[in-house]
């Protein structure tokens, strides 16, 4: 019933996913979300645009991801390639059943070049890459240099 409200005042008919919500563990603060955010990504930009989030494990994303579709288009080089990848899964998780958690969009330097791809922070205050355009789930590779991070 709320999430019928809050989609006919923001008109997103058509945006929402079908996914069931993610069962919600605790509401966490800017400021920590910042902190995890820094340690893990010392020399990173970061740009958070709420004040609070709330957590979840990684095992609820991952059953997001196992039912989303972001990692079925296909790859176009320079017209649908990693950053049109890591925009679209944010933007599927961006809707008011799953808006409100630590994810967003990593860009990173690499050996072979710049890539964007997704971050999440677990309800253990563990961060995750995730890869938008294979559904993976890691840890930060060594090689990776991120530079960006938006949630």
């Amino acid at each position: 019933m709320c999430r019928e409200w809050l989609c006919r005042i923001l008109n997103c008919y058509g945006l929402e996913t079908n996914i069931s919500p993610p069962n919600y563990l605790e509401e966490i603060e800017y400021a920590e979300v910042f902190s995890v955010l820094s340690a893990e990504f010392p020399n990173c930009s970061i740009l958070l645009g709420d004040n609070k989030y709330k957590t979840t494990t990684k095992e609820e994303l991952m059953r997001f991801l196992k039912e989303d579709n972001t990692d079925k288009y296909p790859y176009i080089t320079e017209w649908y390639d990693c950053e049109n990848f890591s925009d679209t899964l944010m933007g599927r998780l961006s809707n008011p059943d799953w808006g409100c958690l630590p994810f967003g969009t990593l860009w990173t330097s690499m050996p072979n070049g710049a890539h964007a791809v997704n971050v999440f922070v677990d309800n253990n205050r563990e961060v995750w890459i995730v890869e938008p355009q294979n559904d993976g789930i890691f840890s930060l590779p060594n090689d990776w240099n991120p530079y960006f991070v938006k949630m």
